[in-house]
């Protein structure tokens, strides 16, 4: 990931809520693009997308009508694993990585990441790597809460010379926009 310029996948997301006792699912296509930039598009079970530029985070709910603007610093205050993806994470630097079992022949390599300091609700963070060309598979996030997110990644695509375009957002017609304390536009107080 440190040699490629952007990447491209589909992806599946799983969440465990576990105070709830619910599972969530959703999927859709993502887009990375160094350094900061990415683009979630969720096309089940409802349409939503979160976007940045590398210095402001969208989220978009169309069905809600409604844009959540905050700064992207602000937005991953932890080292969450889409800022490795992204290109501004350091993962030798900030977690203490084991094999989750021993790597035998054949099978791919599952890696068990902790924190060396307070990333704050991530506990732990797991990656099931491709023994053969060392694509991420797989990143499972579990929180002190016990709740657990998995995201799996297919049809993974890097350096497709990604345009900036696709990292920026204007909120349609119609929609309401919402600043975060800290991320009204200059001269603006937001919502």
């Amino acid at each position: 990931y440190e040699v490629h310029s952007d990447f491209k996948a589909q992806f599946v997301q799983e969440a465990l809520i576990k105070s709830l006792g619910k599972k969530q699912q959703a999927e859709g296509l993502v887009y990375f693009k160094k350094p900061g930039k990415m683009h979630w598009i969720y096309r089940k079970p409802t349409q939503q997308e979160i976007v940045s530029n590398g210095e402001t985070l969208w989220t978009y709910r169309p069905e809600e009508k409604q844009v959540i603007v905050v700064r992207m610093a602000q937005a991953f205050q932890s080292k969450a694993p889409s800022t490795f993806l992204a290109g501004i994470g350091n993962l030798k630097r900030d977690f203490q990585a084991r094999f989750v079992r021993e790597p035998s022949p054949g099978t791919d390599y599952s890696l068990e990441l902790t924190p060396l300091e307070s990333q704050g609700s991530l506990e732990k963070l797991f990656l099931l790597v491709d023994r053969k060309n060392f694509n991420i598979l797989q990143a499972r996030i579990q929180d002190a809460m016990g709740n657990i997110t998995q995201i799996s990644f297919s049809k993974i695509q890097f350096d497709n010379n990604l345009s900036d375009s696709l990292f920026t957002f204007t909120p349609p017609k119609g929609v309401e926009v919402f600043h975060m304390p800290g991320s009204a536009p200059a001269g603006g107080t937001g919502k």
